[in-house]
């Protein structure tokens, strides 16, 4: 059960990840006297190539300590419907690196395909 639950939070965080890059070059292209496909592609692969490079970071950093959802959980409560893909301690989990990496290809992909 712990392999779909990570699997799941790694497309969850791939998809807002991928969606908030979209919407950053959105807004960069409204700003910008550009055109939006090409400042949208040069965001999300600028983008997605430091997510890859945050991907090399490992376990035990900043980055890890960062995306801990129990720190964000007690400074700011439960979000309701998300109790569900919550990591147990005693389970594996899937390392911030390889949600990074994973996001990041994704990005530098939809950003090379606009």
């Amino acid at each position: 059960m712990w392999v779909v639950r990570e699997l799941v939070r790694l497309v969850v965080r791939t998809v807002v990840i991928a969606a908030v890059a979209i919407l950053i070059g959105g807004v960069l292209a409204i700003v910008s006297a550009g055109d939006f496909y090409s400042d949208t592609r040069i965001l999300l692969i600028v983008l997605g190539c430091m997510l890859l490079a945050m991907a090399g970071v490992g376990r035990g950093s900043n980055v890890e300590r960062f995306m801990d959802t129990g720190v964000q959980q007690a400074a700011w409560g439960n979000i309701p419907g998300f109790d569900a893909i919550r990591a147990r301690p005693e389970d594996p989990s899937l390392s911030p690196g390889a949600a990074f990496f994973f996001s990041g290809l994704v990005v530098v992909v939809v950003g090379i395909l606009v």
